[in-house]
């Protein structure tokens, strides 16, 4: 997303008239001078003020109060109670899955914006190399029933989420079914049809928007309402199709090295060397189901093309559907991380696929990926217990330019009104599977260390704010489980740092879509608090 980034704080800074006053550096330079840190410091405050200004003279969208806000369609999961140490008697695992096209055919009509970074110009697909699907698993130790659906997308916000959640409850409470919990993800591919809005005609959402505004319509974003339309149906038939497909059976985990494929592009280096599988045994002998989760962007044609594919992924599926296994795959913590695919070997058919510069890289990297995952042979048991809690979060928008972008329509998460301060509406959670494994659901880009240590220290000198990081991490708080991490999952509220790993918005990419340096912090408490109130 680096360049697209970098311009769009270039197009605000410049309709605020104060281009001139700044140079931006590459993206990711390490500035360790304090003086420059200062400057960057200076000219970043003097950005926000412009922009808080200048937003300040355009008529907001209407925005209900926070003590008006009601949580229809939030599944808080299990209490305090419920959460098991042991199985159940009894209890047996209980998995099915679905997957399934999201694309209307309709991708290049000139009205379907691709994802991943911020363009000028209408960035309208202009050729799909492969499909953009939804892949949904169920799972229940016997109580409920808990369903993960993950999207080929750049992101999804939790007011879509609701949507879907609407939309299949429906047929849940038609059918008497228990479920504890629903969640929607993304893989994060900077390639795919835009269904997060963030992506759209920025000038003409600029010109736009204050006139709907007035007059209460919605502004102009990246959304094709008719794609959505198709994804919110598709989505909840996968659901419907999962729950249908459950059938008992055993559940295994096991992890696999694949350092050698990633590249942190942002200190500290600090980031989950491994793949990690789920592997769900029917007891009919049907075919298993593969649930993957691995923390690197999908990001392998770049971040400004026109050109729509699932990425990796796609070639992890088809190569994992070669075994006789189903394959859902979940992003992890991947803050800045992105993949090493020149160090995966291309067959000759995957170089041939080069005619779309890097595509070749891409399907070397998936059937990579799925080959170290067939190669896992120590794996462990897990017991047939699922303890999921979700918590619902109002995050601060203290971003100038987020502010910016919800009152043009591009930010098109739910966001509510505390008084002066705008705040997006979220959610997180805490599962358990078995005795030995942890979640934690986030709904953005979170920042590895946050997860399991390794924080930026007050006197390291990319520090700039010359503070430590006292929380906890993630991981210690799992009693002794091994945790990973389901990033953008039912949100996407953007990168989560460190506090005091923030920087300028000119020399990094990550603090222009973020909701603000505090997030981190933020995000932290509320986890915690919500583990906490488990235990």
């Amino acid at each position: 997303m680096k360049t697209g980034k970098k311009l769009i704080a270039l197009i605000l800074a410049t309709i605020m008239t104060v281009s001139a006053l700044i140079v931006p550096v590459s993206a990711n330079t390490d500035v360790t001078d304090k003086g420059e840190q200062v400057l960057y410091t200076v000219l970043d405050k003097a950005v926000d003020f412009l922009v808080n200004a200048i937003g300040a003279l355009v008529i907001s969208p209407r925005r209900q109060s926070i003590k008006d806000y009601k949580d229809d369609n939030f599944y808080p999961g299990l209490g305090k109670d419920d959460f098991l140490d042991e199985p159940a008697e009894g209890a047996a695992w209980s998995v099915g899955y679905a997957n399934a096209s999201i694309q209307d055919g309709k991708e290049l009509d000139g009205e379907h914006f691709v994802g991943g970074s911020l363009s000028i110009s209408k960035k309208v697909a202009t050729k799909v190399l492969d499909d953009q699907k939804v892949r949904t698993v169920a799972l229940s130790d016997g109580r409920g029933i808990t369903i993960f659906s993950e999207l080929d997308g750049f992101g999804i916000t939790n007011k879509s989420v609701r949507e879907i959640r609407s939309r299949f409850a429906e047929y849940a409470e038609k059918n008497k079914l228990n479920i504890t919990s629903v969640n929607v993800g993304v893989l994060h591919q900077h390639s795919c049809v835009d269904i997060f809005g963030m992506n759209g005609d920025i000038l003409t959402a600029l010109f736009t928007a204050p006139f709907k505004n007035l007059i209460g319509q919605t502004p102009d974003s990246g959304i094709n309402e008719e794609f959505m339309e198709n994804l919110y149906n598709v989505t909840v038939n996968s659901m419907i199709e999962a729950v249908r497909d459950m059938k008992e059976g055993s559940l295994y985990y096991g992890s696999v090295n694949v350092e050698e494929f990633i590249r942190d592009k942002r200190d500290p280096q600090v980031f989950d060397t491994d793949l990690h599988r789920l592997r769900f045994v029917p007891a009919d002998g049907s075919d298993e189901t593969w649930i993957v989760e691995g923390g690197i962007h999908c990001v392998g044609l770049g971040a400004g093309g026109t050109v729509v594919t699932g990425d990796y992924p796609f070639y992890m599926e088809k190569y994992i559907n070669s075994l006789g296994a189903n394959f859902i795959y979940i992003e992890g913590a991947e803050l800045a991380l992105t993949a090493r695919g020149d160090n995966a070997e291309p067959t000759q058919e995957e170089t041939a696929l080069d005619e779309d510069e890097g595509y070749g890289r891409l399907a070397a990297l998936g059937r990579t990926f799925a080959q170290k995952l067939e190669s896992i042979e120590e794996e462990t048991e897990v017991e047939p217990v699922l303890n999921i809690a979700h918590k619902v979060i109002y995050v601060k928008i203290t971003n100038a330019i987020f502010k910016f972008a919800a009152k043009f329509g591009l930010l098109t998460n739910e966001v509510v009104r505390d008084g002066l301060e705008l705040k997006v509406v979220s959610e997180l959670g805490y599962c358990e599977f078995g005795k030995n494994l942890a979640i934690a659901i986030i709904p953005g880009e979170l920042a590895p260390e946050i997860a399991f240590g390794g924080a930026m220290t007050a006197d390291d000198p990319l520090n700039w704010t010359g503070e430590s990081w006292d929380y906890p991490t993630f991981e210690s708080k799992t009693g002794g489980r091994k945790l990973l991490v389901f990033g953008l999952m039912d949100d996407q509220i953007g990168y989560i740092l460190t506090d005091n790993n923030w920087h300028s918005i000119f020399t990094e990419n990550e603090e222009i879509v973020s909701s603000g340096s505090e997030t981190g912090s933020f995000i932290a408490e509320e986890y915690i608090g919500l583990v906490d109130s488990l235990k």
